[in-house]
């Protein structure tokens, strides 16, 4: 299990970030919110979804990341230099939460699904889930418990439900 930090300390090829955060209580969600602006970049990044490669970071790029309170994952909702949607990226987490010095945590199940605004769904690093339960990185019940909690998430999405995923953006 890898355990995440929310402001991303490290982060190679960003050189300036922007950081807020804010616990907010409203009728669409209620957990931590964070607020990542990608001021500076030294190279974008890319990824494979599918058949498609998607710029995930580059100079102006901003992250929306949401940690509902209670639920066994964290989005983030990815938006290009012009506000527009490249992905809500969502780990599967066996939680989160804050440490002693007020960071925002959480322990990555390696499991992720992304959702694209063309409404295609893909489930990712299956392997590295089971890679990390065969080598005693994570129990078989930790390892249960993040498949049963992508499938729950994954029936939602499927169905339609936005509101499992898709958050407001409170930074606004």
């Amino acid at each position: 299990m890898k355990r995440k930090r929310a402001d991303r300390p490290g982060w190679r090829r960003v050189r300036r970030l922007g950081y807020q955060e804010k616990w907010v209580e409203a009728l669409s969600f209620t957990g931590y919110a964070v607020c990542l602006t990608l001021e500076e970049v030294t190279d974008p990044a890319y990824m494979w979804v599918g058949a498609k490669r998607l710029c995930v970071g580059d100079r102006g790029y901003v992250y929306l990341q949401y940690f509902p309170h209670g639920k066994a994952y964290a989005v983030t909702k990815m938006l290009d230099e012009l506000g527009n949607v490249v992905q809500w990226y969502i780990d599967i987490c066996k939680a989160h939460g804050k440490d002693q010095n007020g960071h925002l945590w959480y322990d990555d199940l390696y499991l992720d699904i992304v959702v694209l605004p063309d409404g295609s769904v893909h489930l990712l690093d299956q392997d590295e889930l089971d890679e990390a339960m065969e080598k005693g990185i994570i129990s078989k019940s930790e390892h249960r418990f993040a498949c049963e909690t992508a499938d729950e998430l994954l029936q939602k999405i499927l169905a339609g439900d936005r509101d499992a995923f898709d958050f407001p953006n409170f930074f606004a």
